[in-house]
Order: C-alpha cells, then sequence, then structure tokens
C-alpha cells in the first residue's frame, strides 16, 4: 500500500490501532482458523484450496472465509462454507478469537489485519514460486525501509505484522525455493517448511463441474487443443498491459482456427480493468473474466494443453503437469529495469522455446501441438529444482505444518 494513502488514511488506522490492542485481551482458540486471499477481494489461490481442504477433511476446526466483496461473500457461502465480511462485527470478533489467520498475499489486507493480534498465529501461503524478487529483496516495488516508514511503524504498531515475519510460517515447494522466501522475508529457514502449494492439488484431482464445463468439451469434440495465455503484470496494473497482446487480434484468432487451436487469455489480477477497452468478441480467443472462472483460474489449467506465458510464475506450477510451455519475453530489458529482477537466469530456468513476437508464438503453438513431448528433459530438469513433491497432497501437508506449530 502506497505510503501516502496510509497518512491520509491515519484517522481510520488510528481506530485500527485500539482494535489491534484490544484483541490482545481476546483468549484465542486455536480451532477457529480465518482465511483470505488477494487484499479480501478474491476466492482463490493457495488461501481457497487449503480452506477447502480443512472444511472437508477436518471438521474440529472452524473455517472460515473473511471478505470485503460481496459477490465473493455469496458466492463463498453457496458453496457451502462460512463467511463473513472482514469488517463486520462478525469479521472483527472472528479476527481476534482466531488462533490461525490464513492469508496468501498481505497480511494486513487479506482479512482484517486490524483485529489479528501478535498472539494469532499467521500463515502466509504467498501466491508464486520466487522467480522474481520479492519482498524485501525487490528493492524497485518493496523498496528499501526508510525513515517515514520507521516513524509510521511508531505511530501504528499494527502495520508491524507488514514488515515483520519473525513469527510467521511460510511454505515453499523445494529447497531452492525455501532459501529465496527465507532471505526475502527475512525469516530463519525453520519458519518455512517445504509443503508444496495448496492450489497445484488441482491438478492431480481436477474439478469436473466448473463454469466453462460446457465449452471446454465442445473444443475436445471438435478436436480443438486449448492454449492458455497468463502474462504477468506491470507495476501492479499502472502499465497497458494490451500493448502486450497480438496488434491483429482478429487475424490471430483467424490463424488459431486454421490450425484448431482455442486460446484463453487470463490477464493478472491487477490488469483486469483493462479488459473494459477490450473488443472480446472472437471465435477461438476467450478473454477470461472471473465472473467466467468463479475467481480461480487453477481449476481451468488442467484442462489446458499448453501455457503461454512471460515471467509469471505460474509456469513454475505448471510444470507439475508436464505440458509445453511457450515463453513469450517481449520486454524483458524493460521490465527488468522498471519492474521486477530476477532471482535466475531467465534463460536457465526457462524450459522451452522463446517467442520474439505473436508471429513467432504460433509458430511455437503448432510445434507444442505438434510434438508435445519436446522439452520434456528440460521441463523435469526445471521441476526437480522448484518442486520436492510431485503429488496432489500440498494441503495435507500445509495443515500438518500449521498444526505441529500451534500445539
Amino acid at each position: 500500500m502506497d505510503w501516502l494513502e496510509k497518512i491520509v488514511k491515519a484517522p481510520l488506522y488510528l481506530l485500527g490501532n485500539v482494535v489491534y490492542l484490544i484483541s490482545h485481551m481476546v483468549p484465542k482458540d486455536r480451532n477457529l482458523w480465518v482465511f483470505g486471499a488477494w487484499f479480501g477481494e478474491k476466492y482463490a489461490d493457495n488461501s481457497k484450496y487449503l480452506f477447502e481442504y480443512v472444511n472437508e477433511k477436518h471438521p474440529e476446526i472452524r473455517a472460515v472465509w473473511l471478505t470485503r466483496n460481496k459477490n465473493t461473500l455469496e458466492q463463498v457461502r453457496r458453496q457451502g462454507y462460512e463467511a463473513h465480511l472482514a469488517y463486520s462485527l462478525k469479521g472483527h470478533l472472528l479476527s481476534m478469537k482466531a488462533g490461525v489467520a490464513v492469508v496468501s498475499t498481505s497480511e494486513l489486507r487479506d482479512i482484517n489485519g486490524f483485529a489479528l493480534s501478535s498472539n494469532t498465529q499467521l500463515v502466509q501461503l504467498w501466491h508464486g514460486t520466487a522467480l522474481k524478487k520479492i519482498m524485501f529483496d525487490d528493492e524497485i516495488g518493496f523498496g528499501k525501509p526508510s525513515l517515514l516508514r520507521k516513524l509510521i511503524l511508531i505511530i501504528f504498531p499494527v502495520f508491524k505484522k507488514h514488515f515483520d515475519f519473525t513469527d510467521t510460517l511460510l511454505i515453499a515447494t523445494s529447497d531452492a525455493v525455501k532459501e529465496k522466501i527465507s532471505c526475502s522475508f527475512r525469516v530463519e529457514g525453520k519458519n518455512v517448511k517445504i509443503t508444496g502449494y495448496p492450489r497445484t492439488d488441482s491438478f492431480f484431482k481436477p474439478k469436473q463441474n466448473i463454469l466453462l464445463s460446457e465449452l471446454l468439451t465442445s473444443l475436445r469434440s471438435r478436436q480443438f487443443k486449448i492454449g492458455i495465455y497468463m502474462p504477468t503484470h506491470r507495476r501492479e496494473g499502472k502499465s497497458d498491459i494490451t500493448s502486450l497482446l497480438p496488434k491483429d487480434l482478429e487475424r490471430f484468432d483467424t490463424l488459431l482456427g486454421h490450425h484448431n487451436v482455442f486460446l484463453l487469455i487470463k490477464l493478472h489480477f491487477y490488469d483486469l480493468k483493462a479488459l473494459r477497452g477490450l473488443d472480446c468478441n472472437f471465435k477461438n480467443i476467450l478473454f477470461l473474466r472471473d465472473t467466467d472462472i468463479e475467481q480461480d483460474i487453477y481449476a481451468i489449467l488442467p484442462y489446458s494443453d499448453f501455457l503461454i506465458t512471460d515471467y509469471s510464475s505460474v509456469y513454475l506450477d505448471y510444470l507439475l503437469m508436464d505440458k509445453p510451455i511457450i515463453f513469450a519475453p517481449f520486454d524483458m530489458e524493460d521490465y527488468i529495469k522498471n519492474d521486477r529482477k530476477f532471482y535466475y537466469n531467465y534463460e536457465d530456468v526457462t524450459p522451452g522455446p522463446k517467442a520474439k513476437n505473436w508471429d513467432d508464438v504460433l509458430r511455437c503453438i503448432k510445434e507444442a501441438v505438434k510434438d508435445p513431448g519436446k522439452y520434456g528433459q528440460e521441463r523435469q530438469r526445471i521441476r526437480d529444482v522448484f518442486h520436492k513433491y510431485v503429488d496432489g497432497n500440498s494441503s495435507e501437508r500445509v495443515f500438518d505444518a500449521i498444526s505441529r506449530k500451534i500445539v
């Protein structure tokens, strides 16, 4: 969150300080766990999959989803789970009593950060394997500590949990990832458990009744191959993501049809507003909105035949399915300079062809459809670096890690 915004909202945060202090006096129930994701807006990501696992496998735990979004609230409730608005009276009370709080993005904004005391066990599942520099390692975005930040933390101690992860439980997918997570969050290795990501459990146990089932079934019956393009955001949605799309979408749509390929395009959470100005009426291209996928792209990924991306860490998850990946790093130099630097040499950890433009992407698509096993050995080699486990049991391992932590 921008520091200027914090200053403008100072009166609200002063009240938040009071709530934060009161929460320390409320006894905690270790069997009450609150969950949230993506700044309280979405029902998705690692938090969602762990939440559903706990509800289905551990009835002794009262698992509650907290959100700011009324549509999300209704969606979770329709599925039969308990959910509340994060800043309602109920949301405040549950947050104060919770023994465990699970997030995937922001400790403060995924749930009700004001009402969580330091006595609640925070669990940060994060939302992507560390390919790009994150948190304290990301000097471009997160920034170096400043006198202003130190002053604000003195005035508003409630923000401490956003910068001090000493007692937070974090997860990783392998030893290599654990090393990066420990460094980027400035925590000891013992705080990071290698479990795998709960969201990848969906690759091994695909959901059957998804909103796009009818479309995907129809495409399969017509012998179409299904690809998905997922570019990462630029500067948290402050850049024009549409500049990365094919210049002539109608022409590209026609060419895809000639090769019996259907392309799903899923923009990042930060870039969804860009869809408002796009003409999205195509025969072989579908721009996915959250309403098309019930806010969760991971339920769709198992039904795709190949992935196209640039610097999104989604490809590292996708490796678990051993399907073709096409890389489209059209603006790498600018991205590294103005957005994020990488932990690794990009060429060394991207097992697939690197396209220079969309004509090149089309060539790579034809190659992937014809020979999906190409780059298979490279994919397995990189998979083994970034994943200790290749199964659908990550949620179980995360649950066990939390349970051991709160004993």
